[in-house]
């Protein structure tokens, strides 16, 4: 899938396929400034999304990037390693990313594989994370997407009420620089939903050690069916926490989009804004 990225929407990394190894910030220089994902206005997706680490410098990150002409780049990730010298931090991984997504070939398996490649070369042994990346196309009313060893997206069907779980596509990234990663494409339908979230989420555990899990999140969603996706990611989110109780377990992100239909589409935006409105 070849989608152009708005111009206002590309981030001047400084990398290219020479440099990429040596070029990226220190964990506690890069974390110790606000790195929240942009919120861009797509007027046919409603989207929302949060991350609550439980330490400064937390390996969990989201992003959203515009796609021209009315798309929109959806990115959850989960770096395993926090330390300063064990690899790519959250932040580093986070703008190769949209560096990549930007000027990169626009096929979203090759985005993927060209930055498993630079983590392989810049990480030590001990550094891998996990990626949801997705491309939601309104106006082709579908979305692609790559999951690197990510915890499955839920993709909600509205008319239905069918979950399909996106499953992995490929090996996480950092663990070898010969992966390769495809991608797979669905259908999308005004109205339908995309969660995806770290395993902070679904392995949050009681205190009799049972699991939030997508049970919790699919719970969540169920009581909450026409929230916006803002409200929607803190019912999540804070379903997680109570379901844990107190003291740290670990990052939690959560990322909500809400399809409203393809671009022109006046008749069905006027119809969910009275729904969502209700």
């Amino acid at each position: 899938m070849a989608l152009a990225v708005f111009p206002a929407a590309r981030v001047q990394t400084g990398m290219n396929n020479h440099d990429l190894a040596g070029s990226f910030p220190r964990a506690s220089d890069a974390q110790s400034r606000p790195f929240a994902a942009q919120f861009p206005r797509i007027q046919w997706l409603d989207y929302c999304g949060e991350c609550r680490p439980v330490r400064d410098t937390g390996g969990d990150f989201h992003d959203f990037i515009p796609l021209a002409p009315h798309g929109l780049a959806v990115s959850v990730g989960d770096v395993s390693a926090h330390e300063q010298d064990a690899g790519i931090p959250m932040p580093g991984l986070r703008a190769l990313l949209r560096g990549l997504t930007a000027h990169g070939s626009g096929e979203i398996g090759r985005v993927v594989r060209d930055l498993n490649r630079a983590a392989w070369q810049a990480s030590s042994g001990n550094f891998y994370a996990t990626l949801f990346h997705a491309y939601l196309d309104p106006d082709r009313q579908r979305l692609d997407y790559v999951s690197a060893g990510h915890e499955p997206a839920l993709l909600i069907r509205r008319r239905s009420g069918r979950v399909h779980r996106l499953e992995s596509t490929g090996a996480v990234l950092g663990l070898s620089d010969r992966a390769v990663y495809g991608h797979r494409t669905l259908p999308l339908e005004p109205g339908d939903l995309l969660v995806t979230h770290t395993d902070g989420v679904a392995d949050a555990r009681g205190a009799d050690g049972s699991e939030f899990g997508e049970k919790g999140i699919l719970r969540a969603v169920e009581r909450h069916p026409a929230a916006r996706a803002c409200d929607l990611t803190r019912e999540i989110l804070e379903a997680a926490e109570r379901h844990a109780g107190p003291g740290p377990q670990d990052d939690r992100t959560v990322v909500v989009v809400r399809f409203k239909g393809a671009a022109g589409n006046g008749q069905f935006e006027a119809a969910e804004e009275a729904v969502l409105a209700a």
